[in-house]
């Protein structure tokens, strides 16, 4: 049985940025250590991180926001949640899901959101065994504008 903790934290200590990289590579989001200590110094001063901890060693991490937008309140959200392969099924997952669901409640928001991609199925499956209800289906849209800059083929502004 893990000694689980979850640690509330907005700087992790240096040396769980390679935990936390490998964590996020295997989630399949590649990064190195310094990508992930440069995205930290520019997120906004209310994110917060929760890292599943067993002694030293970062089982798995949670990263939460206060999303504000003209179309909602504003929203605690989970921008990530990321367990370890070896730690998954284990309750890791379960236990941030809670401490974000507090986190949420402390900092006055009664709406916890998340988003996964339509194919985590696994992960669906969990939030819902959790008490969560799917409430969009929503499609994302990105435009890489540096090969737009570089091929120097601008959309045309609308008129």
């Amino acid at each position: 049985m893990l000694n689980l903790q979850i640690v509330r934290t907005r700087h992790p200590p240096e040396p769980y940025f390679p935990q936390l990289a490998a964590l996020q590579t295997e989630g399949g989001y590649p990064a190195q250590p310094e990508d992930l200590r440069r995205r930290l110094e520019t997120l906004p001063r209310e994110d917060r991180l929760l890292l599943a901890m067993s002694g030293e060693t970062v089982l798995g991490y949670a990263h939460l926001r206060v999303t504000r937008d003209l179309l909602n309140e504003e929203t605690a959200e989970v921008v990530a949640l990321v367990v370890g392969k070896p730690w998954r099924r284990g309750g890791v997952g379960r236990r941030l899901i809670a401490a974000a669901e507090s986190w949420a409640l402390e900092s006055g928001r009664a709406r916890l959101l998340l988003r996964t991609d339509v194919v985590r199925t696994d992960a669906h499956a969990f939030y819902i065994a959790l008490g969560y209800e799917e409430a969009a289906t929503t499609l994302e849209f990105v435009r890489d504008l540096e090969k737009v800059r570089q091929a120097d083929r601008p959309t045309r502004p609308m008129p």
